[in-house]
């Protein structure tokens, strides 16, 4: 039996966390020339699946602003950003 995977949506969630660690998110956010939210999802993502939490064939969604998302040159860009920020 094969099981399909639902289509995964980004919710909105609230965290409290601490404003030197918000500052930096947003300076190394802007130092790649992306958003911190982007940011602070490729670093959980990363973290949750080297940990196991999230199956290593999960892959990171793409990015929703900005064009088609299905052409080559998101898809590079989007390699690149997972690349960087290990």
């Amino acid at each position: 039996m094969f099981l399909l995977e639902m289509e995964r949506q980004r919710k909105t969630r609230t965290f409290r966390i601490d404003e030197v660690v918000i500052d930096g998110l947003n300076k190394l956010a802007k130092k790649r020339g992306i958003s911190a939210n982007r940011l602070l999802e490729i670093i959980l993502f990363q973290e949750l699946k080297g940990e196991g939490v999230i199956n290593k064939s999960t892959e990171l969604l793409g990015e929703t602003r900005g064009g088609d998302q299905k052409s080559e040159a998101a898809k590079s860009k989007q390699e690149t950003e997972n690349k960087e920020s290990l």
